[in-house]
């Protein structure tokens, strides 16, 4: 607390004195930038910030001061070493007082025909899928099927040779899904086709690259080599190939109020209206692939001092995960997506370099003291609205406002940080560990709507982590997760992740889609990491030290479960050791300790009546901090669901 208000503090004091750059939408990028002849676009700011530096005539800072108003982008902002302040002279982009100031990643959709009915077309030019789309600022789906269809069985065959760069091995893999005639039909543009399927704690989106009809089957031939990754998965990550899937994005199934269709090869987006006049609707189609790239060269040359504040990020795209041309999105668990394919399955002997994590709204790499503060992720499509990746430290996300989401709010750190120096992330090395971050104070809701085997906020192999006083609720997975590497997978504990703080958190309500997890979950070897204070309620093994989680405190948390059917602490095999669980209150003392020299005590047990004093004085200390409350909305967010039908996919799907 005392660094945080000393932040406040030196912030308050270089803004007094900070160099101000003005932008406005009214302005023009041939104004000096003042208040009164403001920039247009930030862009320009950008670089008269740069030149300021050059010219050592910002001792104090530099305050970009951004009017009211829509800020359009085809692609992301790039900030580079040229970019960085000074400790004592930062850069920071901020909101006029009181201004809605919108990063805006679309493009508005307008001159709209009626087709039939509620069923209108407009042109849009684009040649990407169209994943996601906003009217009158809500989000809406793309057509799919009513209810999941059952598959028939795998068809076909894939060849692996081995000396592809996306594989591990020689082998061969599934080519195609086959399905009745009479659920899946030949639609007209099999290449925008997504198959979504759940598996316990996984979900795997599959992409189409044709259909073929064989008499009374259907078969969806998948797009490789991302297909034949996505379908070699060991473990939770196999698909079931006669159960359930969702079938997406086709023209053909756009029979629903609020669905869309963008057909690629006329360029024409149609909808589906809820009743929107069209005419007056705004309607937005997300274009750039991420707002904001921070991106250092190496750990010797960072991006540093860059602060963001009092903004609104919104309308990103995505288009999946991307190897050799073909996409999905198909994972061991949580962020950590394969990329490359395994004969046999097993990713353990790769140190799971043969896994990557999505690219962020927000991707920060090689970076040193960069602020998120006080601002809104809203209508995000990419996995991850905040991603400090590779070689980010000292950097803060606090107080920010996250909600409607296909992704989670932030990730930090990377599965090949195993060994930091051995694999490679984005082709160009694993440089340095994310330490000394802290992620606080921050409100999520209506998170991983698509990506639903994500987190609310993940974390990897990292060092000195403080996740703080956050606020998570209605997650389809788990709320935080911290670490990784398994007790069981057959090569030696890493030593990178340690010294780190799930705190003072307030997450529950969790995993309404998928199951295993916990509402904190923890994996791996962490020395010197504490779980303590937090209140989580309502969800599966609410705190979960998977296989191979060690050396962890458990202590002064408060967890609220209405029954005995969920347990409040999950130490399932001998591989969970050296733990300490103290003084914890908890309703309905059900747990389960398999593990190896944990010790569990001074667990105060309650049934359906209060919590005590000391328990509920923890339950009001978790979540937001008082001086932050003010980001939490009056009342709870609408649930966004982005199934046609509105239900749980769970009661679907298990």
């Amino acid at each position: 607390m005392k660094y945080l208000i000393l932040t406040i503090l030196t912030a308050l004091f270089l803004q007094l004195n900070a160099t101000e750059i003005w932008v406005a939408t009214t302005g023009s990028d041939s104004n000096p930038g003042t208040e009164a002849a403001p920039l247009k676009t930030i862009q320009r700011a950008q670089i008269k910030a740069r030149e300021l530096r050059g010219n050592d005539s910002a001792r104090d800072g530099i305050q970009i001061r951004i009017k009211a108003g829509n800020y359009f982008l085809s692609e992301p902002l790039i900030f580079g070493p040229e970019d960085s302040g000074t400790d004592d002279s930062p850069t920071v982009f901020t909101s006029e007082e009181n201004a809605k100031v919108v990063i805006n990643g679309g493009v508005k959709v307008s001159g709209w025909q009626q087709v039939d009915g509620n069923l209108y077309k407009a042109s849009l030019d684009r040649n990407s899928k169209l994943r996601t789309l906003f009217v009158n600022g809500k989000r809406k789906r793309m057509a799919g099927t009513d209810v999941p269809v059952n598959g028939l069985g795998d068809w076909g065959s894939f060849t692996i040779e081995g000396n592809e760069p996306w594989s591990f091995g020689a082998g061969s893999a599934i080519d195609g899904i086959k399905f009745s005639s009479d659920d899946v039909k030949s639609y007209s543009n099999p290449k925008d086709i997504e198959l979504v399927q759940f598996n316990i704690w996984t979900e795997k989106i599959l992409c189409a690259r044709d259909i073929e009809v064989f008499g009374d089957t259907t078969v969806v031939k998948l797009q490789q080599p991302y297909g034949a990754i996505a379908t070699s998965m060991a473990w939770a990550g196999k698909i079931n190939y006669n159960k359930s899937f969702v079938i997406r994005n086709a023209f053909e199934l756009l029979d629903s109020p609020g669905e869309f269709y963008f057909d690629r090869k006329t360029k024409t987006l149609y909808y589906f209206s809820e009743g929107e006049d069209m005419e007056t609707a705004e309607v937005i189609a997300p274009t750039s692939e991420g707002l904001i790239q921070i991106k250092g060269e190496s750990t010797q040359k960072r991006v540093k001092n860059i602060r963001f504040e009092g903004i609104t990020f919104s309308y990103d795209h995505w288009p999946l995960m991307k190897v050799a041309e073909s996409y999905g999105f198909a994972g061991i668990q949580s962020l950590g997506l394969a990329v490359k394919y395994i004969p046999g399955g097993n990713w353990h002997p790769t140190k799971y370099n043969s896994t990557d994590v999505p690219g962020g709204t927000v991707q920060v790499e090689n970076a040193q003291n960069i602020q998120f503060i006080r601002n809104r992720f809203e209508g995000i499509s990419s996995a991850i609205a905040i991603n400090l990746v590779n070689d980010v430290k000292n950097c803060e996300v606090t107080a920010n406002y996250f909600h409607d989401m296909l992704g989670n709010a932030v990730s930090m750190g990377h599965p090949q940080h195993y060994e930091i120096g051995d694999g490679a992330i984005y082709g160009k090395g694993v440089e340095g560990l994310c330490e000394n971050n802290t992620v606080s104070n921050n409100y999520l809701r209506n998170v991983s709507l698509d990506f639903r085997q994500v987190e609310g906020i993940t974390s990897f192999f990292v060092a000195n982590t403080k996740i703080e006083h956050n606020d998570i609720a209605g997650t389809p997975y788990g709320a935080i997760t911290c670490g990784w590497w398994w007790g069981n997978s057959g090569i030696p504990a890493s030593t990178v992740a340690k010294n780190n703080s799930i705190s003072y958190n307030k997450a529950g309500d969790t995993h309404q889609v998928l199951d295993d997890g916990g509402i904190i979950y923890l994996l791996g070897e962490q020395p010197g990491t504490r779980v303590e204070g937090n209140y989580v309620f309502n969800g599966p093994r609410c705190i979960y030290p998977d296989d191979g989680s060690a050396y962890l405190t458990i202590t002064r948390n408060v967890v609220g479960n209405p029954s005995y059917k969920w347990m409040w602490l999950h130490l399932w095999t001998k591989r969970c050791h050296d733990i300490v669980a103290r003084e914890n209150y908890v309703k309905n003392n059900l747990l389960m300790d398999n593990g190896t020299n944990n010790t569990i005590e001074e667990t105060h047990a309650f049934r359906e009546d209060e919590f005590s004093a000391p328990a509920q004085k923890i339950i009001e200390n978790a979540g937001i901090e008082a001086e932050f409350r003010d980001i939490i909305p009056a009342s709870e967010p609408e649930k966004i669901s982005i199934h046609p039908l509105g239900f749980k996919e769970r009661d679907v799907f298990h």
